[in-house]
């Protein structure tokens, strides 16, 4: 499995966790957010330093159990990777895989807002 292949099935996972209720012990969001701070965190790039801290505080709303935050902090995440993808252009397509991570880090940050709004209004399990 490549590393983009890696981080998709760790936003899967992580947003299918937040998504069920919030039953779940934080640790298994907390696991994929360590294993992407894992793998980037030796990174010189400026813009992956970013993710890098973005990471951090998106650990600590998992610990809180704070859809709103975990949301805005992956639509943050989303943003940054973008525009960590805008320089890269290769035949292998890296950049578009990027891009592509980017717009699905946005889609579950915005579903997480999604969920904050439901479970305050009372709709939603918490």
């Amino acid at each position: 499995m490549n590393f983009i292949s890696e981080i998709e099935s760790s936003v899967q996972a992580l947003y299918a966790t937040v998504n069920n209720g919030f039953v779940q012990d934080p640790a298994t969001g907390q696991q994929q957010v360590s294993h992407w701070h894992e793998l980037l965190s030796g990174s010189d790039n400026a813009a992956v330093r970013l993710v890098v801290a973005e990471l951090d505080l998106l650990n600590g709303h998992i610990q809180r159990n704070d859809p709103g935050a975990m949301g805005a902090s992956f639509q943050k995440l989303a943003d940054l990777t973008a525009r960590a993808a805008l320089p890269i252009h290769s035949f292998e397509g890296t950049g578009d895989k990027i891009r592509e991570l980017s717009q699905k880090l946005n889609t579950a940050g915005g579903n997480l807002q999604i969920i904050a709004r439901q479970r305050a209004a009372g709709t939603v399990a918490h």
